[in-house]
């Protein structure tokens, strides 16, 4: 199995906005070769039961051998460390962003559009993934629901994943979301921070199939952060 150096850094953020208590914690997972995801958790502490997470493709290279569907962000992982789970959500395009080739709309969208129903959230782990999680991969994952924007109806990552603000390689009809979106997980626990994250590590998806992963000495090492690179045969 391949092994890649990471550099996760991690950045802590805190606002109070009156008697609420907003915090933040940003991932920066870099691979050598290019390819990053920088993932962002906000905890309002007005609304503990729903956490914030928005996805950013930040890769600038691909891998020797990677393809139009590896250039995907995916997904994102982590662990609650405790009995807390995810019981549905919402997810928007992110600033500046637009969707590319779905193929199920009239014309394509963007920035604040509605994307739900090409994501989903995991409690359970597998797949190499931590244990909770939103994905556009159909493996341990259960739909948010919502309209089909690219076919085919369900979940069928890695279309529907992030590409960079403009795609490293053609997608060759893979339909995909440039830049970012922003997922809004409801929970059936309430949290009282984010403190979670780097006591259990955080993991981004990229692509599907065949796992790439760095040894767990190494994340220990650089930080709390890894990329799951998975690959797909070209579509």
């Amino acid at each position: 199995m391949k092994k890649l150096m990471i550099i996760a850094m991690v950045i802590g953020i805190m606002a109070n906005s009156a008697s609420a208590v907003i915090t933040s914690e940003l991932f920066d997972l870099v691979d050598p070769s290019g390819l990053g995801a920088r993932v962002i958790f906000t905890l309002d502490s007005a609304s503990p039961t729903k956490l914030t997470i928005k996805l950013i493709n930040i890769s600038t290279a691909l891998p020797a051998g990677f393809d139009n569907a590896d250039q995907l962000l995916t997904g994102v992982s982590w662990d609650f460390g405790q009995a807390v789970g995810a019981t549905g959500g919402t997810v928007i395009i992110g600033s500046g962003g637009y969707s590319i080739n779905f193929d199920q709309i009239s014309s394509q969208l963007g920035a604040g559009a509605d994307v739900t129903g090409e994501w989903g959230y995991g409690n359970s782990g597998g797949t190499g993934m931590l244990t909770n999680s939103v994905s556009t991969m159909i493996a341990q994952v259960t739909a948010f629901g919502g309209t089909n924007l690219d076919g085919p109806v369900n979940l069928d990552g890695p279309q529907g994943g992030i590409a960079t603000d403009a795609p490293l390689v053609g997608l060759e009809g893979l339909g995909a979301v440039a830049g970012s979106v922003i997922i809004t997980l409801m929970l059936d626990t309430s949290l009282d921070n984010l403190g979670f994250l780097e006591e259990n590590g955080v993991i981004a998806e990229f692509g599907s199939d065949a796992a790439f992963v760095p040894e767990p000495a190494t994340v220990a090492l650089l930080g709390f952060g890894a990329l799951l690179l998975r690959r797909k045969k070209k579509h």
